[in-house]
């Protein structure tokens, strides 16, 4: 069964940026791993870094912590945008 996207893709669009975007509104108190955002979106890992790596370009997210060799990520809560 395909999971439903949320009301921010309803109204944004269903784009991999919005997707992943959506993932981390949804998450927004947890500092989230590329990979997990990858897997639940259904995208690649290739694909969620490059997303990534835009995002903390425009300031959305952040570096919070790393967990061994894991780089965890949180959404920039700083950021009007992302306010």
């Amino acid at each position: 069964m395909k999971k439903k996207t949320g009301a921010f893709c309803e109204t944004y669009g269903n784009t991999i940026e919005n997707r992943f975007l959506e993932y981390l509104l949804e998450s927004q108190d947890l500092d989230i791993a590329v990979g997990d955002v990858a897997r639940e979106i259904k995208i690649s890992r290739p694909k969620a870094y490059q997303v990534a790596e835009l995002f903390e370009k425009k300031d959305y997210i952040k570096k919070s912590r790393t967990i061994g060799k894991t780089q965890l990520y949180a959404l920039n809560k700083e950021n009007k945008r992302v306010k």
